[in-house]
């Protein structure tokens, strides 16, 4: 299992000659790529996720753009997981296609991929917070359920909202339980 998916990404990038388009295993293009990108930029697109046969149209997961179409050499990937593009080209951000993410996974997966990110995550951080265990995770809910209206979902959002704040709560516990 990869442990560190900048790095992963890193050595595949590395291999890059020409302009690539990067995908997960989960994901697909909404449709082709226009014909007249430059080589000037990298290029950024909406990802449209959906879970549990649901499009989250609401929450944290519903307005990620993510860099994903590369110029060769332009920058490198970095964070352990949830990793990011940092380049010096500039971003255009492409309002079609989009990034259509369909897990086809149950809940005790999902449940089983949230215990394993939130392991990495807990790697990334060095001292543990009372704090950040006792409030992040109910912030997390209501702002995920809430504010970013999450509800408008139905039952994947809510279940949704409570799984991204559970992955809060577990990344904190393990913090706790590796720096005592």
């Amino acid at each position: 299992m990869i442990t560190d998916f900048s790095s992963w990404r890193n050595r595949q990038y590395q291999k890059q000659t020409g302009p690539k388009m990067i995908l997960d295993d989960d994901e697909v293009l909404s449709g082709p790529l226009p014909e007249n990108l430059s080589q000037n930029y990298n290029y950024a697109f909406r990802r449209d996720d959906w879970f549990l046969g649901r499009q989250l149209k609401h929450g944290e997961t519903a307005a990620v753009w993510l860099v994903r179409y590369l110029q060769p050499k332009s920058g490198r990937w970095v964070g352990q997981v949830h990793e990011r593009f940092e380049s010096p080209l500039q971003v255009e951000y492409l309002k079609w296609p989009r990034i259509i993410h369909k897990r086809k996974i149950t809940i005790s997966q999902f449940i089983d991929r949230l215990n394993y990110y939130s392991g990495l995550r807990a790697g990334e951080i060095s001292r543990f917070s009372l704090f950040e265990l006792l409030v992040y995770p109910p912030v997390k809910f209501m702002k995920n359920y809430f504010w970013h209206l999450g509800f408008l979902d139905g039952l994947p959002g809510l279940i949704m909202a409570f799984m991204m704040s559970l992955h809060s709560f577990w990344v904190r516990v393990k913090v706790y339980e590796k720096t005592r």
